[in-house]
């Protein structure tokens, strides 16, 4: 199935001009605007992915301590997946859940966009600028909060085109899925590797990744009890638990700092693993996490739905 970039298709005639000052209500509750954004900060993937989207560009961007980034000088390789689409040079405002608050402020933006990761600096971060924090991590959460940031930007017919094709391309995506696991039961798992290679974190229906599963008509294969201890997931098992279940098809999605071929490389060598029917079968595909979690966003679903059907077939 081929695809259209995604921002070509954003170009659409804007509804009814928004009138400033402008009240968004947001996870951290209300933001006014004085006048239409024209400089926004984006802090973390999910915002960037909604703000290209709509086709808008941020002056600076922050993301996860953790990844070591320093230098935003050549967004191309250093914003995975999303990079090729930035087309200038947003400049670096340090960790997207604690950003820099100087750096910020120099960049004169009149919108900050990140999500409730970023709670503890809201205060700091409204004062330098107007600012909508945005809960982004569970099913259907993307197109709520595309439709909040679009009122902020005064782009909200941007935002209807959006998930309008959004919703052409998943319908699309689960018909161009083979007839032999089109509707079949799915097991998604996030694997760590190393000290934690033979531990699954199972993703459920309520999750971005798992709900994106669910919408390509894939039936979530679960255990008869969710882990309410578990902060994100359904619940983790061990190999000898995951060798009880039954899936179709099982998805890995390489996380915290593994990789698709160590995944593919543990999995393989895991004796349990190899006693399901699905890796019988041939049915067990390895998925990288900044891709299928991090970014929760339409560019990253268009994506995703890419490389799902590209490993499918």
């Amino acid at each position: 199935m081929k695809l259209v970039p995604l921002l070509a298709c954003t170009l659409i005639t804007a509804a009814t001009a928004a009138t400033y000052p402008l009240t968004i209500k947001h996870f951290s509750g209300e933001t006014t605007l004085r006048k239409p954004p024209a400089r926004t900060v984006a802090l973390g993937p999910h915002a960037l992915d909604l703000l290209l989207s709509l086709g808008v560009e941020p002056v600076g961007y922050g993301e996860a301590a953790q990844l070591s980034v320093n230098n935003y000088g050549s967004p191309i390789r250093q914003i995975r997946y999303l990079g090729s689409r930035v087309k200038g040079t947003p400049v670096i405002v340090g960790d997207r859940f604690k950003p820099n608050l100087e750096v910020v402020a120099s960049l004169k933006p009149d919108l900050i966009v990140g999500e409730n990761y970023a709670s503890d600096s809201y205060t700091a971060l409204n004062k330098i600028a107007p600012t909508v924090l945005l809960h982004g991590i569970h099913s259907g959460d993307w197109q709520k909060n595309i439709v909040t940031l679009a009122q902020a930007l005064n782009r909200e017919g941007q935002a209807k085109a959006v998930i309008a094709r959004h919703a052409r391309i998943l319908a699309g995506a689960r018909t161009a899925i083979p007839a032999q696991l089109r509707g079949k039961k799915a097991l998604v798992v996030w694997n760590a590797g190393g000290a934690s290679r033979d531990l699954y974190t199972i993703l459920g229906p309520k999750d971005w990744t798992g709900g994106f599963f669910e919408t390509l008509g894939f039936k979530l294969e679960l255990p008869a009890r969710r882990d309410t201890t578990l902060t994100d997931g359904y619940a983790q098992i061990s190999s000898e638990a995951l060798s009880s279940l039954n899936p179709d098809a099982v998805f890995v999605i390489a996380s915290s700092k593994n990789t698709v071929a160590q995944a593919a490389r543990d999995w393989k060598a895991n004796a349990l693993a190899q006693t399901l029917r699905a890796s019988r079968q041939g049915h067990v595909y390895f998925l990288d996490v900044q891709l299928f979690s991090r970014i929760r966003g339409p560019i990253a679903e268009e994506l995703m739905v890419q490389e799902l059907l590209r490993q499918l077939r």
